[in-house]
């Protein structure tokens, strides 16, 4: 059971009721879609990349439908392996990338929130942000035991969250940070991750990690005449307008000589917002292509595996608020998965069930044959021959930056939310539960709990998810917090990117 969840205790009643569990309320079971081939049971000699593009929202990818130019990453998804539906565990960058290197959830790890991070009602929220909570090293984490096994290690990151003094540079040989700058792009990783590798003697195993930051905010640059093009499509966006939007849109679209749309002319919108953020997903798109380009040359590439995702998505102010960390709907915690695995095989390019950032780590494990450490939360989308199909499970999103407390939990069908306190639009629930059909509402705006008259399928979704929710996260002893300071010039950084403020 979660640790210091008093707030759970009415859940004792709903666990008394019995429910008949069918398909389309019980637990998913775990994927085995891909599997090791018979021939190539033992994959140790492959390498591994993890790319992640920060705050890469799934439904705005050309891959699954969306409306940005990504072809570097729909090339690679329909070459390779695209996962349907895949999601993060917290929605914000510290507690999601920790919960990748650990397969532990946030709740667990411990990294699940800065003491800066406060209620947005709070009158000290506006306090200096002077220090921030730290992956600790009791943990193992995947680049060490990648490193354990014999492979050089290496990340490559830009977002200061990610800094060596949060403590996600353990196992890694090289670790660098120096692109933590302000407006660096993503063709700048790719770069150096490639000089890197072009360096490693021929046969050497390796392990590297990138992070970008192109498509965070403040998103990227619009184009005078893409934008002329589209005027009839801006005119005819009536989409209601927050506060937060609206300042966000006299502040954020901007031109490549940072003048703003709505000084030439142009009316405010949401689309305004949401054109600026694919222009960010267009250049991660181009410094993907430039990695993956330079890798082919590589002498390696044929044996090594690659993973593209993120770390969460975005809010783009649909529901009157933006950035991420503030909710648990899928507009932040549904996020993009591609990859490329030499040595397995899948009946099918896309991969329909559901996985989690928590299931990587294992499944890298599977995929290695590497002694990883215990325990590990997550379940490997990689099947061994002979392995056995493991429990039905959920998929569970913990907390957000200010409301630690909010769970989500969903199986195929259904998606379950508790949210006890001040939401990101400054209300409170008056029942902190909301259940949503996720398979036919994937925008998540009809609660059918708010439906006066309930159909018993809602009622035993209801019940079983709420009841599943108690357990779906094991009790685990944290190590004791640590911190590191955070200087100036990080925090101005943080400031920049819509943090610590």
């Amino acid at each position: 059971m979660y640790r210091g969840t008093a707030w759970f205790l009415g859940l004792i009643a709903l666990a008394a009721a019995a429910c008949n569990r069918d398909a389309s309320t019980a637990g998913v079971q775990p994927c085995d879609e891909i599997a090791l081939s018979p021939a190539n049971a033992a994959a140790a000699s492959h390498n591994v990349i993890v790319i992640v593009n920060d705050t890469m929202r799934r439904d705005r990818l050309g891959a699954y439908g969306g409306p940005a130019e990504t072809p570097a990453f729909d090339a690679f998804a329909a070459q390779n392996l695209l996962f349907e539906h895949a999601f993060t565990q917290a929605p914000w960058t510290k507690p999601s990338i920790a919960t990748l290197f650990t397969s532990l959830y946030p709740s667990q790890h411990g990294v699940a929130s800065d003491p800066q991070f406060r209620n947005p009602l709070d009158a000290q929220r506006s306090a200096p942000l002077t220090k921030a909570d730290v992956l600790s090293d009791e943990f193992e984490t995947l680049p060490e035991v990648m490193q354990a096994a014999g492979y050089r290690t290496a990340a490559f990151v830009a977002n200061p969250w990610m800094g060596k003094r949060f403590g996600f540079a353990q196992g890694f040989e090289v670790y660098d940070d120096s692109f933590a700058q302000w407006g660096i792009k993503g063709e700048v990783v790719s770069r150096a991750a490639l000089q890197w590798l072009s360096q490693l003697p021929p046969g050497s195993k390796f392990f590297v990690y990138l992070h970008y930051l192109d498509s965070h905010m403040p998103y990227g640059v619009l184009d005078r005449q893409d934008l002329a093009r589209r005027a009839s499509q801006l005119s005819a966006d009536t989409r209601p307008l927050s506060e937060p939007a609206i300042l966000a849109i006299k502040t954020i679209p901007r031109f490549a000589d940072r003048v703003s749309p709505l000084a030439e002319g142009y009316q405010p919108s949401l689309s305004l917002i949401e054109l600026s953020y694919d222009s960010g997903l267009s250049q991660f798109d181009g410094a993907l292509a430039t990695f993956l380009n330079g890798f082919k040359q590589h002498w390696a590439f044929d044996n090594t595996a690659v993973i593209i995702t993120s770390d969460h998505g975005e809010a783009l102010f649909e529901r009157g608020y933006g950035n991420h960390g503030n909710g648990l709907f899928d507009d932040e915690v549904a996020v993009p998965l591609a990859a490329r695995f030499p040595g397995t095989r899948a009946e099918q390019k896309r991969i329909a069930c559901p996985v989690g950032l928590i299931d990587v780590m294992p499944s890298l494990c599977t995929y290695l044959n590497l002694n990883c450490p215990k325990p590990m939360f997550g379940t490997s989308f990689i099947s061994a021959p002979g392995r056995r199909d493991g429990e039905p499970r959920y998929i569970v999103t913990e907390g957000v930056a200010q409301r630690p407390a909010h769970r989500a939990i969903r199986n195929a069908t259904y998606k379950l939310l508790w949210e006890t306190e001040v939401l990101a639009d400054g209300k409170k629930k008056e029942n902190p539960y909301s259940l949503y059909d996720v398979a036919t509402d994937p925008q998540e705006r009809q609660d059918l709990l708010k439906s006066s008259e309930r159909s018993s399928q809602t009622e035993r979704a209801f019940q079983t998810l709420a009841s599943a929710l108690r357990d779906a996260v094991p009790a685990f002893s944290e190590p004791s917090k640590t911190y590191a300071p955070v200087d100036p010039q990080t925090r101005e950084r943080l400031r920049a990117l819509g943090y610590a403020d």
